[in-house]
């Protein structure tokens, strides 16, 4: 952990946001970071505070509202957050996941869309690749989408969604059948916003509940359940 912390060259701006970082954590965090692991509670104030100081957008480029720093700088925030608590490290890193995804292969209608609101903090991002069958092997999920005439329809069942009912916004990988040779090839990422909470997020598509953990409490973690889920093309990754 010195290691990083020590790392040379970096800017004025840079060292301005890992010094309130640090100060961030060691005032906030740490002095709740008991009490919130023990009881499995979600930190909200926590997160509140994040995202008044612009942490979710950290790497969102400038034109986007966010502050367009690079990835070293968020390895060095994210550090300072971790060691306050490593849950809220987990709750600011699959933001970051589906907003880089979205930066580097989103369409621009898509970058309009959802990235000041990420960058605000206002719209909070969840990756979603696994499933119960087949943990983390992507060519042996089973989650589909099927193609129903000018839209898609999901079915299926993803598992291990870190912050799955606090996001409002989840990358899926899906299976497609759009012609691709290799089982690696043919799928495909959807964007699905949905409302926060457990039970019915949306149509075709239930948050069961927290996944009990023998760590890692206060972020949850979750099912994703799609059941004749509709959506549209321009939900689809890059287009």
């Amino acid at each position: 952990m010195t290691r990083l912390a020590q790392t040379e060259g970096l800017s004025d701006v840079q060292r301005q946001i890992i010094d309130t970082t640090r100060e961030f954590t060691d005032r906030v965090i740490i002095p709740s970071a008991r009490r919130l692991e023990h009881d499995d509670e979600y930190p909200r104030e926590i997160v509140d505070a994040m995202c008044a100081m612009g942490l979710f957008g950290l790497t969102i480029p400038e034109e986007y509202g966010g502050l367009g720093e690079s990835l070293l700088t968020y390895a060095l925030a994210v550090e300072q957050l971790a060691r306050g608590w490593m849950s809220v490290s987990g709750i600011i890193n699959t933001h970051f996941i589906v907003a880089y995804l979205l930066e580097r292969h989103g369409t621009e209608e898509q970058k309009r869309r959802c990235l000041p609101r990420m960058a605000a903090g206002e719209l909070r991002g969840a990756f979603s690749m696994s499933e119960p069958d087949c943990g983390s092997d992507v060519s042996a999920i089973k989650t589909r989408a099927t193609r129903d005439g000018d839209g898609y329809v999901i079915d299926g069942q993803k598992m291990w969604l870190t912050n799955g009912g606090t996001a409002t916004l989840v990358a899926v990988l899906v299976k497609t059948d759009e012609g691709a040779d290799s089982a690696y090839r043919n799928m495909t990422t959807f964007l699905v916003e949905k409302k926060q909470g457990f039970g019915e997020a949306g149509p075709g598509l239930t948050i069961p509940g927290k996944i009990a953990k023998m760590g890692y409490k206060g972020v949850d973690t979750t099912e994703l359940v799609f059941t004749g889920y509709r959506t549209s093309p321009e939900q689809i990754l890059g287009g």
